[in-house]
């Protein structure tokens, strides 16, 4: 037995030492420890999923009356779990899984696919507009080239014409020149005749010579009429085929004289008229607490809608609605004849100015202050759906404290801007167009709208006069309103006969009508 136990024993030495060296001979093994934040990350978390934080004993139970995990420690009685409900830490873990999960497809279903909806949508809307555009591209390039065409054509008619004109008249002309030519040589034979019996011959030579037939000239006859040929003037910018070709380009525009302008109707109320808003055969104003219509030629009262406060700007729309914009409360509101609902809440930015769009929905302006204006479209009146507009010049912004805003019919949206004084035309994606700085110093944009032949009106307070722009710019006339009895021009409209209703800031209302 001993000498069994001492091989035995020599054995496991023997065989320990061979172990040892076997591992001392093994090849090194290279590993990659984590970072230090993320092994306390994950020794944390396993802590607190395998172990009790108070006795450091792994979990095992749920308690449903504490609402926590708990060790087989804190189960018993000393330690305030006495009598509790418990549940299997496995079961509750599941349970809890489950719960999350269902979060998770809550969110996908409610967040996460109205986005990805949105994002695919946008993206249609992108490469429809990127075809869209193309497609203009290519019109706008075969467009060109036919009207390159059209003109070389014109050219050659023009010139053929001139040509024609020249080759029809040149013979006449030089039979007219060669008849005046005989005519100078005989008129200049008889003054020297003339010349000779004055100064050489005596009286009886006189009455022979007056006498004689020498006096071949008739001074009773008609003198040689020459009718001139037809002038040209060709204009570079006014092609002389250009009516024939593409039709009357631009609209025929009268300029205004003060001969043709008149009032025909005076009112007084006692407010100041900022806002004044034709629809259909009505003039709509804003008193304190309500919107009121009123026959243009009667002033007879037509409907009251009830606004609690004054309003910046509003706009009737074809239902007979009101929009209007509280700047200090940063809200949109439209009233009803039932109730008033807020549309939009803007905040940091106030809402000033107020337009329809005419292709459904309203333009707004809004401010900020320490900060660039914008423009937003909304779509449709529930506010859902926007474009906003940010109009930019060599990268810097134009609009500073944009106040009221118009879309005359090509769409061109005419906004005012206070701190700059001045007025921008930006066409409906916020592209600059020009910018209008009024037709006298010290300009004063209040009031602005437009006409049914594109013309934009703008009242000017300081200055007291309407400026009339065309719409590419082109300042069109000046009206002085002071000789009208106006001083203080704000609000402006278009009625449905084609009189232009001015507001002053003194409660007066005025309809001015324009005679050709």
């Amino acid at each position: 037995m001993n000498v069994g136990s001492g091989r035995h024993k020599s054995n496991g030495t023997l065989r320990i030492k061979s172990l040892a060296e076997r591992r001392a001979n093994r090849p090194k093994r290279v590993y990659i420890m984590p970072s230090d934040a993320e092994s306390k990350y994950k020794e944390a978390t396993k802590f607190q999923e395998t172990k009790c934080s108070f006795h450091q004993v792994k979990i095992t139970s749920f308690c449903n009356n504490c609402g926590n995990f708990v060790c087989n420690v804190c189960k018993q009685p000393a330690h305030g779990h006495d009598g509790h409900d418990f549940m299997s830490a496995t079961e509750k873990t599941n349970e809890l899984k489950e719960l999350v999960r269902e979060h998770k497809m809550m969110i996908a279903e409610r967040a996460l696919n109205p986005v990805k909806r949105s994002i695919s949508e946008i993206n249609s809307i992108q490469y429809n507009m990127e075809s869209n555009c193309d497609d203009l591209i290519r019109a706008v390039d075969e467009r060109e080239q036919e009207l390159i065409r059209e003109i070389e054509k014109c050219s050659r008619r023009l010139k053929a014409d001139i040509e024609r004109k020249q080759i029809k008249y040149s013979p006449a002309l030089a039979s007219k020149l060669a008849n005046l030519e005989d005519s100078k040589i005989k008129i200049d034979n008889e003054l020297k005749s003339c010349d000779n019996i004055i100064y050489s011959g005596n009286s009886y030579d006189l009455l022979a010579w007056i006498n004689s037939s020498s006096l071949s000239l008739d001074f009773n006859s008609a003198p040689i009429s020459i009718r001139a040929p037809l002038q040209y003037e060709f204009h570079i910018h006014r092609p002389f085929y250009v009516e024939e070709l593409f039709g009357k380009i631009r609209q025929l525009r009268v300029l205004l004289s003060h001969n043709n302008i008149k009032v025909t109707n005076s009112r007084k109320y006692d407010i100041y008229l900022e806002n004044v808003v034709a629809r259909k055969d009505c003039i709509w104003i804003n008193k304190t607490g309500c919107f009121v219509s009123l026959k243009p030629k009667t002033g007879q009262e037509i409907d009251r809608k009830v606004c609690s406060v004054c309003p910046s700007s509003f706009v009737v729309t074809t239902s007979g609605e009101i929009i209007y914009t509280i700047p200090h409360e940063h809200n949109i509101y439209k009233t009803t004849q039932a109730m008033t609902v807020k549309l939009k809440h803007t905040y940091p930015y106030s809402p000033s100015g107020l337009c329809l769009a005419i292709s459904g929905g309203f333009y707004v302006t809004l401010h900020k202050e320490k900060s660039d204006g914008k423009i937003v479209r909304y779509f449709n009146e529930d506010c859902k759906d926007w474009l906003e507009l940010t109009c930019y010049r060599e990268r810097k912004s134009l609009l500073k404290m944009p106040t009221k805003i118009t879309e005359n019919g090509n769409k061109d949206v005419w906004v005012i801007d206070a701190v700059s004084a001045s007025v921008f035309a930006i066409n409906s994606v916020g592209k600059f167009k020009f910018e209008f700085k009024g037709s006298e110093k010290n300009f004063e944009p209040v009031g602005i709208c437009t006409d049914c032949r594109h013309n934009v009106l703008i009242s000017d307070f300081r200055n007291k006069l309407i400026d009339i722009l065309a719409d590419d710019g082109q300042l069109l006339s000046s009206i002085k309103l002071e000789r009208l009895g106006i001083s203080r021009p704000m609000g402006l409209c278009i009625t449905k006969d084609g009189e232009l209703c001015v507001g002053q800031g003194n409660g007066w209302m005025h309809f001015i009508r324009f005679s050709q």
